[in-house]
């Protein structure tokens, strides 16, 4: 930010302190405003932006007037800084100012180096917390869990209980469900939520190293003897989370290395006899089917038992229909801002096109989708986005689907296609309206009476759709 669109508001009962401090603000590039009391004080702040204020301690004959303006301040706008200065100063003063937020306390006179120094300082650590708490919000909205759907909801009160414990979680899954995700949804609303969340990606670990990256190692340099020691991920996690993703993938040697580091929260460096102790939860996730991987000797029996103590099953996309909305409308909103574009819309059309594709590449896919199609329009105003707007493997799907739909019916009399056609298409309506008689029948222009009628007569269980 330039120095010129940075406002620093100087507050003093004697204005010929005040234009010093301006004049010393201005010099530096700083944009200075000045107030000689508490009210005019308070109307600046209430419709100027400010960004940084100095304010005497005792003015108009009040010793806590500078202390009701700095409580005001963070009360109005936290980020602000405020900086006291007071030609009474004593350390009881300073002590009360810094417990009721003041960034610093300078005495007067001072130097005009002194303050300039302050001001940047504090100034600097404002930017860097807006930054955080940027970051930190960008983060919480990355990591929100969005579904309303009953099989998706199942998930999420398992996740909340599981979070506020230790114990280790075992999530399975088809690729692209979201099993890393909530890894960190688990870590981040854990009493372990400030400490390392580190992945360690068992498919991409080489059989040579794994060990070492797991555990770390000791490794003598030639030039002088001296030791050199390797954190492993099991160190870097201390306190915190190591996710474990597809844990089938580690191999079979080094799993019996890793039963032993779980339960007894110690290990050895490679090359080294001393004992290093941590505290690490565990979570681990694998897009195989885990009984069969142990059948097949591919993950260790004592392994599996080790790692779930919770297990949780993340269903795929194309089990959770409902959430196809909501998860497209997240994705829009998310995806533009991150990449500055428009806003788009979906036409009914498309969106009952994604909510019966198949998903092989579940969650992930759906987002790359709806990323691809931000790319391609969203720098075109107010389009609504139609199904010839979708990429090739969401058309190609639907219409073979449709094709092999036709072939198959032409071999069924009138009446038996007709019924088919029916279930189908009440099934995916009340699917969009979420079992919703009155929504459903609104929109297919049917009677209430007449639709519960005809759900009987196809054998739909309204239920399912709650």
């Amino acid at each position: 930010m330039l120095k010129n669109k940075i406002s620093i508001l100087v507050v003093d009962d004697e204005l010929d302190i005040c234009e010093m401090v301006a004049e010393i603000l201005k010099d530096e590039g700083y944009n200075a405003i000045i107030a000689n009391s508490y009210e005019t004080a308070i109307e600046i702040l209430k419709n100027q932006n400010i960004t940084l204020l100095i304010t005497d301690i005792w003015m108009n004959n009040n010793t806590d007037s500078g202390l009701e303006l700095l409580s005001w301040s963070k009360m109005h706008d936290s980020f602000i800084p405020v900086i006291m200065m007071s030609g009474h100063g004593n350390i009881e003063t300073a002590m009360k100012a810094a417990k009721n937020g003041a960034y610093d306390f300078i005495e007067k006179p001072f130097k005009s180096e002194r303050l300039t120094l302050l001001v940047d300082k504090a100034i600097k650590e404002r930017n860097l917390k807006i930054k955080v708490l940027d970051f930190e919000l960008k983060e919480n909205e990355r990591m929100k869990l969005v579904g309303s759907s009953s099989v998706f909801k199942n998930v999420v009160q398992q996740l909340n209980k599981v979070s506020q414990t230790n114990s280790r979680v075992l999530l399975s899954g088809p690729s692209g469900s979201g099993k890393e995700l909530i890894a960190r949804w688990i870590h981040k609303k854990s009493n372990r939520g400030l400490y390392p969340f580190i992945i360690a990606s068992c498919a991409t670990l080489s059989p040579e190293r794994v060990e070492q990256v797991l555990f770390g190692w000791n490794e003598k340099i030639k030039e002088d003897q001296s030791n050199q020691l390797s954190t492993g991920l099991f160190e870097q996690a201390n306190n915190g989370t190591l996710f474990f993703d597809e844990i089938c993938d580690l191999p079979i040697e080094t799993q019996g290395k890793l039963v032993q580091a779980i339960q007894d929260q110690s290990f050895y460096k490679l090359g080294s006899n001393k004992k290093i102790n941590v505290d690490v939860r565990v979570i681990s996730a694998s897009n195989k089917n885990l009984l069969k991987s142990m059948e097949e000797g591919v993950l260790r029996e004592d392994l599996f038992y080790r790692l779930s103590v919770a297990p949780i099953e993340v269903p795929p996309l194309n089990k959770r229909g409902e959430d196809i909305n909501d998860l497209v409308n997240y994705f829009l909103k998310f995806i533009s801002k991150e990449l500055g574009s428009k806003n788009l819309q979906l036409s009914l059309e498309t969106l009952v096109l994604l909510q019966n594709y198949d998903w092989p590449g579940n969650v992930r896919q759906l987002r790359n989708i709806i990323e691809w199609l931000i790319i391609m329009y969203g720098n075109q105003k107010d389009l609504l986005i139609m199904p010839s707007h979708l990429p090739p493997e969401i058309l190609g799907y639907n219409e073979k689907k449709k094709h092999d739909s036709i072939i198959n019916n032409f071999s069924l009399s009138l009446k038996d296609a007709r019924k088919i056609f029916e279930a189908n298409y009440l099934n995916e309506q009340l699917k969009r309206f979420k079992g919703n008689i009155a929504k459903t029948s609104t929109f297919i222009g049917m009677d209430r009476s007449a639709l519960h009628r005809k759900l009987k007569e196809l054998n739909i269980n309204i239920n399912k759709f709650n």
